[in-house]
């Protein structure tokens, strides 16, 4: 076991178009930071580097489209990989010269990321996931729930886009990993139902910042289903104190008397009542959230619960929405994640670790 007073000291991979260039480059590396996103949006690598003799604007000015690699964590320790990225801008400036290279992971010359226009009939959402796993050589991962789906339009979106709309609009996240090969579904109640891997109280944090919507949550949603053999229309809908995600009783427990209604087409009475929940579920999770600094550790990915406490009503397990972990000359390493809380601190709990 280390002693506690030894000083980790960060390290990290980098490699370009399958070659590594970590000597090369690190001593022209002022910081370099790898954002990790739950879902919705490419995981991104920043890289930024000082210029003094212009080689980077010369011999080693990098091309757009080649890849980067990029692995991280802390010397004489497993390094995590952040898998594949595609160079996709540069930023130049001056003086003094400075090169900003911004990579994203979901492949910028792939068709994954095309617009386009398209519809579907009388299929399913795992259906249309699978489809576009299949379109794009990817894996569907994960569990999707039988989901009929009469008539949905793709309006000019990517694949990618379309999808995330759609899977939210029944309660699932889900993200591209593994370089563009594994498309992963996850039940957002699953995964905010995960035990924490990680516990913080104050004193270990550098900064953090949370905000709680205290009345930002309707006692209901609707939504309407076309009953075809009565040829009415029917309405399916869940209360705030019925839903199934555990951050429902969180601080300002009483909802807002409203109703929010939803005038979205829904095939079967399941498919209005899965809509229904999975609005009032996306509303309680984002009621309470926050933001926080601290020490890098290379387990802190978006998709896993840690636990806050010392924050008294606050206190609880939150998700890790987004992740961005750096290493800089200046700070080491640290880690800014953005925070959803998924269940709040039994008052019990909550004041053992205050």
């Amino acid at each position: 076991m280390e002693a506690l007073n030894t000083v980790r000291t960060p390290v990290f991979e980098l490699s370009y178009n399958g070659r590594a260039i970590s000597q090369d480059v690190t001593p022209y590396v002022r910081l370099v930071a790898y954002t990790d996103h739950l879902s919705g949006e490419s995981d991104s690598l920043d890289i930024e580097l000082e210029d003094s003799d212009g080689r980077w604007l010369g011999e080693w000015y990098p091309e757009k489209g080649a890849t980067l690699a990029f692995k991280f964590g802390y010397q004489h320790q497993p390094l995590a990989s952040a898998g594949q990225f595609d160079i996709d801008e540069l930023e130049l400036s001056g003086p003094p010269s400075v090169v900003l290279i911004r990579a994203l992971a979901a492949g910028v010359q792939k068709a994954v990321r095309t617009r386009k226009g398209k519809g579907y009939e009388d299929t399913t959402l795992a259906a249309i996931a699978q489809r576009i796993a299949k379109l794009h050589k990817m894996t569907l991962v994960g569990k999707i729930d039988a989901i009929p789906i009469d008539r949905v339009s793709q309006y000019h979106e990517s694949d990618l886009a379309f999808l995330h709309r759609l899977a939210g609009r029944y309660g699932y996240t889900f993200k591209v990993t593994e370089n563009n090969t594994r498309l992963v579904f996850w039940k957002n109640s699953a995964l905010h139902s995960q035990a924490s891997i990680r516990s913080y109280t104050p004193n270990d944090l550098a900064g953090w910042r949370f905000r709680d919507k205290v009345t930002d949550v309707p006692a209901r949603v609707e939504v309407k289903h076309h009953n075809t053999k009565t040829k009415s229309l029917v309405t399916a809908g869940v209360k705030h104190s019925e839903t199934t995600v555990s951050g429902a009783s969180s601080s300002g427990e009483k909802s807002s008397a409203d109703t929010v209604k939803i005038n979205r087409r829904a095939p079967t009475a399941a498919s209005a009542q899965a809509q229904a929940g999975a609005e009032m579920e996306r509303r309680l999770l984002d009621r309470t959230s926050a933001e926080i600094s601290l020490e890098g550790d290379p387990a802190l990915v978006a998709g896993v619960n840690i636990e806050l406490s010392g924050f008294g009503q606050l206190s609880g397990i939150y998700l890790i929405n987004r992740a961005t972990h750096t290493i800089s000359r200046s700070a080491g390493y640290t880690a800014d994640l953005e925070l959803k809380r998924s269940a709040p601190l039994s008052p019990k709990k909550a004041k053992k670790h205050g």
